[in-house]
């Protein structure tokens, strides 16, 4: 197969994601009144005030054309010269100033209900378990935060609030062209009922719409978020076209969907139109029969048809508005649904409070008959029936080839997953009785790849502990052989390193993050590879700190370079998920087993010559 028909089919993959239609427009309406209205009900008053006030002032406006025909042109009365046109001018200066108080206020609103939710949207992103957030690309959630966001704020600023204001003007209106000529008006408005049917067919197709349109621009943004991640490797192995062809039939996707918006949006007025003219067509009919047998006088028709000609720009707006509104309860529903999505991870009912103290006295870690897959559909479990014991104050090496499992330990101890089988305890409690945040302070760990932020030096170290203060920052970085380095940037411990701390070479970016876990000051350490990223001088400082760390902590590094944990307390050999060797450095080695080949691979490997490879080609 091509490789754009794969991309294709990627591509056109449909998501099986509930739209807006099926969770329901009611229920999303009230739970954003529920949720992020209840603290606003003051501002919200002052809008619907500002609304009655314009509506109330367009309504003046079409009632003033009565007097102005009668007086002025009927009854050729100078003394209505002056006041009607005054008055007129009044209802307008007054009528835009409550339209400015109207927009100000629903305005700010909806950018304090988007920030809100936003701000929600990531508490629940954060405390989300690794597994659920696995499922779902970075990419996504970016569209949710942005694209969604922005679709909500515009639904409430442009569309919920704005039809509030034309429904009431409308109203004001009809009560007004009652009022002038009851006759003509329930001509005219016997034919809102199908308007309101054709703006709710038109809504329900905006939805669907926009919520596809959505879901593409999640896919868009996965494909551009994997193209900025992997730049190293698209310029390294000249995937150039492959990455744009990806872009390309992403953004061909999202433009059918959006595409749609456009005819969907774009008819509503032209609908509205339509049923306008005919309204206009049937009341000048009906008028003029009334005014040929003298039951209609034109003055009171005059201000009726000012009305009914006013009253067409809100129902003009209400069916373009409708559109909008629909996208943003569409976006809502999106939003809401990242929002719910409950983490699996959680403290259990009545769980404890876990404080390890320092080795001697505590730090024992034990998994006790421990099985544990990647997915409940994984054939090969990471972990199978794993029995390991660590004392207190005891450094113990993980070991074993790729896909052995050994981070997949590190994974289960700090809970970011849970085991399907058996339990891991420190210091004999299950670490499912006790609370996250609790079992999680008694860790400091260091990754083999380094996670830092685009903040500064000392913003990234002090991530170790809350509170840290400068000396504190100080002092850790100097244990990591990281103050040289820093003391050279122009800005010291000010200084900002890029994403992904990008301004570092890699070796600086691992003794940052060394000193971090120096400043947690935590009784178990977890080293996955910590001193991989350095040279010879750095590692021999670093090794030094880390043996200044190390003392009266319980202390587990997964290896790969074996040179590293020779002289580990006991060495675990894992393979498949079991641990197939236990024992020290030259215990393991004297055995000849698992552990000796691998030591032999890394120590032992013969220079490769043109004779072997030729030899590995012909078997």
């Amino acid at each position: 197969m091509s490789q754009r028909v794969e991309i294709e089919r990627a591509g056109n993959r449909k998501t099986h994601a509930l739209t807006a239609d099926e969770s329901g427009v009611a229920p999303v309406l009230l739970r954003l009144a529920r949720d992020y209205l209840s603290g606003h009900w003051l501002t919200l008053a002052a809008a619907m005030l500002a609304m009655i006030v314009t509506s109330a002032m367009t309504m003046a406006l079409a009632y003033i054309v009565q007097p102005a025909i009668r007086e002025l042109f009927l009854n050729k009365n100078g003394q209505f010269l002056l006041p009607i046109p005054l008055a007129a001018c009044a209802i307008l200066i007054a009528r835009a100033a409550s339209f400015y108080a109207q927009q100000t206020l629903v305005g700010s609103l909806g950018e304090r209900i988007v920030a809100a939710t936003q701000r929600d949207m990531f508490d629940s992103l954060i405390r989300r378990d690794l597994a659920s957030l696995n499922e779902v690309h970075s990419g996504q959630f970016v569209s949710n935060f942005l694209y969604d966001a922005t679709q909500m704020r515009d639904a409430i600023t442009k569309g919920a609030a704005a039809i509030g204001l034309e429904a009431v003007q409308l109203l004001g209106l009809a009560a007004l062209m009652v009022y002038q000529a009851w006759q003509l008006a329930l001509l005219s408005l016997i034919v809102l009922p199908l308007v309101a049917w054709v703006m709710q067919r038109i809504g329900r197709s905006m939805r669907r719409a926009s919520t596809r349109g959505m879901e593409e621009t999640g896919n868009l943004s996965t494909t551009l978020s994997e193209a900025l991640d992997g730049r190293r490797i698209i310029k390294a192995y000249g995937l150039e076209q492959h990455a744009s062809l990806r872009a390309h039939l992403r953004l061909q996707q999202r433009l059918r969907h959006l595409l749609k918006i456009v005819r969907t949006s774009a008819a509503a007025i032209p609908a509205a139109d339509v049923f306008a003219g005919f309204v206009v067509a049937l009341t000048l009919i009906y008028a003029g029969y009334l005014s040929v047998h003298h039951e209609l006088e034109v003055d009171r028709f005059a201000s009726f048809l000012a009305a009914l000609l006013l009253a067409q720009q809100p129902v003009r707006n209400l069916g373009q508005l409708w559109t909008v509104a629909s996208a943003g309860v569409a976006a809502a529903t999106r939003v809401f649904r990242v929002m719910d999505a409950a983490p699996t991870i959680v403290d259990r009912p009545g769980a404890k409070i876990l404080t390890v103290p320092f080795a001697p006295r505590g730090g024992r870690v034990d998994f006790k008959d421990v099985s544990f897959a990647y997915g409940a559909s994984a054939l090969i479990p990471a972990v199978d029936r794993l029995n390991l014991s660590v004392a207190p104050g005891e450094k113990v090496a993980i070991v074993g080839p790729s896909g052995a499992g050994k981070s997949t330990l590190f994974n289960l101890l700090l809970r970011f997953y849970d085991p399907q089988a058996g339990r891991i305890e420190i210091d004999g409690q299950d670490i499912r009785d006790v609370t996250l945040k609790s079992l999680r302070n008694n860790f400091a760990l260091v990754t083999q790849e380094p996670i830092l932020f685009d903040e500064t030096i000392a913003d990234n170290i002090a991530l170790g502990r809350t509170g840290a203060s400068l000396a504190d920052v100080e002092g850790a970085a100097s244990a990591a052989a990281a103050d040289g380095f820093i003391g050279e940037l122009p800005h010291g411990y000010d200084s900002r390193i890029g994403e992904g701390g990008l301004k570092l070479s890699g070796g600086q970016r691992q003794r940052i993050a060394i000193a971090r876990a120096m400043l947690r000051n935590a009784p178990i350490l977890l080293l996955d590879e910590a001193t991989s990223s350095l040279d010879t001088e750095s590692e021999r400082q670093v090794h030094g700190a880390l043996a200044r760390l190390m003392k009266n902590r319980t202390t587990i590094v997964i290896a790969h370079r074996l040179s590293t944990v020779q002289d580990a307390d006991r060495i675990y050999v894992l393979d498949r998920g079991r641990i197939a060797e236990s024992g020290t450095h030259k215990e393991l080695v004297a055995l000849g087993g698992l552990y000796a080949r691998l030591y032999r691979s890394n120590f032992e490997t013969p220079e490769p010559t043109i004779a072997t490879a030729e030899a590995v080609l012909q078997a």
